[in-house]
């Protein structure tokens, strides 16, 4: 007899348009969560100090290094969901290496097994700067495919996705380096304590340059590990904290992060491939159950709420309050604890166009640019959007076209979108397809439209990781074109925002970690 699993269970109780809403705003937890297994932060209460050694740890190529392996295990909340390994690959080439490195992640979210495989060659020199690139990254077989090379001054790329491809070419002001290279990178510009770090990365994750700094914080020994000494390494990147441990001979041999929630560690090859096995034996939802936030009194009609009072735990230290267009948020001290206490009101779709001022314009020309992923200027973008907003005279009106249009005919399913002119293409997604295509098209008419990440209450459930977008018509209003609404309901929390999809990524820092209280709610009729 099959295992009986509540959470399946329950979904399989509600209306197909209820489960495919809830399972494209759970992907965004998901993917964040994802994110955070891949980087991520804490304290090393496993691990005492010793004495820095007398010398820098410095290999000075890459071939003297002692090991050319390296096989390690990703633990998340007690489970054991991937693993990953690494190689280098001397080339025929004077003083140039290849990086092959690969990842696998298989998880059960809401009843499904999640299947994530992620694989890179990258060819660098001897100083580990980028020579090229190839990446491939599946989530449930959907592939991304990126190449790259560096050549006079400039990363040339190409893009496979959705079964369309797309090229760009960036111009480069100083070295760039892959990402496999990061834990790398310090053992050959030399390990001591007090050491510092910065350069930029080509991350395939997003498709976006980032900066990366590292400190070798401490020399550390963990007894209750069984750990040999090593050195501590501080990364950081796109707004998350990574902490590594640093053998004697290069080898990263743990990592811990999310107060002990994730662990990377070394492992020889056999136990690592035997985790392919094991995981189909994984009944737990480790990922929903994890991301889930469960309030102590329930919200019995979000899409309709008109105002909400709630506090937050968990968030104030990492994710500062946001203000507007529908949202006051504070950051108080409640019973010795920090907390951000959020007031927040149904937005009703605007009459008539507002009037007041223009937004600065370096806000204007941020929030009407195109981006690698919102690509507002691509031909078809344009185009579609012209044909939308026919007989359209104000910008309310484009906006409120918009969202019925985007809302109506991308499909509800939960796949990997890796750009709004993919979206346009397949015609399906989940929350952040929406997000993304909605933003690009209102760009394209002239609106300017941040992207904006949160949670959103789900009635019987809690609150869930969701992604919507913010337009300025002589004031910002916000829009979900997940729910269709032009102006959205008090049970939307925002928590971070920004000019493209990317900056959602620093809620993977609070995943896991909030805690809400419900301090009073009221809805409309």
């Amino acid at each position: 007899m099959r295992d009986y699993n509540p959470t399946e269970a329950w979904a399989s109780r509600l209306p197909t348009s209820c489960k495919a809403a809830l399972l494209r705003l759970a992907r965004l937890s998901l993917l964040l969560i994802i994110a955070a297994v891949l980087l991520s932060s804490c304290a090393s209460r496993y691990f005492s100090p010793l004495p820095a050694p007398r010398e820098t740890l410095r290999i000075k190529d890459l071939g003297d290094l002692p090991h050319n392996e390296l096989w390690q295990g990703f633990v998340f909340n007690g489970e054991k969901v991937g693993f990953a390994h690494l190689k280098i690959v001397p080339m025929p080439e004077v003083s140039q290496y290849q990086i092959l490195s690969e990842a696998y992640l298989r998880l059960r979210f809401m009843g499904m097994d999640k299947h994530i495989s992620m694989k890179s060659d990258d060819k660098v020199r001897s100083d580990l700067t980028l020579v090229s690139f190839h990446y491939e990254q599946k989530m449930d077989e959907k592939p991304l495919i990126l190449d790259g090379k560096t050549t006079d001054n400039k990363l040339m790329m190409l893009q496979k996705s959705g079964g369309a491809e797309k090229s760009a070419e960036i111009d480069l002001t100083g070295p760039l380096y892959p990402t496999s290279v990061i834990n790398l990178y310090p053992v050959l510009k030399g390990m001591e304590v007090g050491a510092h770090y910065r350069y930029r990365v080509y991350d395939p994750q997003t498709q976006s340059m980032a900066e990366v700094t590292q400190s070798v914080i401490a020399f550390e020994e963990s007894k209750k590990l069984s750990l040999e000494p090593a050195f501590k390494i501080e990364t950081h990147m796109h707004g998350h904290s990574a902490s590594s441990w640093i053998n004697m001979k290069g080898e990263t041999i743990f990592e811990l992060g999310m107060g002990g929630i994730i662990i990377t560690y070394k492992e020889d090859e056999k136990s690592a491939k035997s985790f392919l096995a094991e995981a189909s034996m994984n009944k737990k939802d480790l990922i929903f159950d994890f991301s889930l936030v469960k309030t102590d009194t329930p919200i019995t009609c979000p899409r309709k709420a008109v105002f909400l009072e709630m506090s937050a735990e968990g968030l104030s230290g990492h994710l500062p309050p946001l203000q507007g267009p529908n949202q006051e948020a504070s950051e108080q001290i409640i019973n010795g604890k920090p907390v951000t206490v959020f007031r927040l009101h149904g937005v009703l779709p605007p009459k008539q166009e507002a009037r007041e001022e223009p937004l600065p314009k370096g806000d204007n020309l941020l929030y009407l640019a195109a981006t690698h992923h919102i690509e507002s200027g691509h031909p078809e973008i344009k185009r579609t959007t012209h044909e939308i907003l026919q007989g359209t005279l104000t910008s309310s009106e484009k906006v409120d076209r918009l969202v019925k249009w985007v809302s109506s005919e991308i499909k509800d399913e939960v796949v990997d979108s890796f750009s709004a002119v993919e979206v346009l293409h397949t015609r399906k997604g989940e929350c952040q397809a929406h997000a993304m295509l909605y933003t690009a098209m209102a760009r394209a008419a002239g609106i300017p439209t941040k992207m904006v990440g949160g949670i959103v209450y789900m009635e019987g459930m809690g609150f869930l990781y969701h992604s919507w977008a913010e337009s300025y018509i002589g004031r910002w209003i916000a829009v979900d074109p997940t729910f269709n609404q032009v102006g959205v309901d008090a049970a939307h929390i925002k928590l971070v925002e920004g000019h493209d999809w990317t900056s959602l990524l620093p809620l993977g820092k609070v995943v896991g970690q909030v805690k809400i209280k419900i301090r009073n709610y009221s809805c409309s009729q």
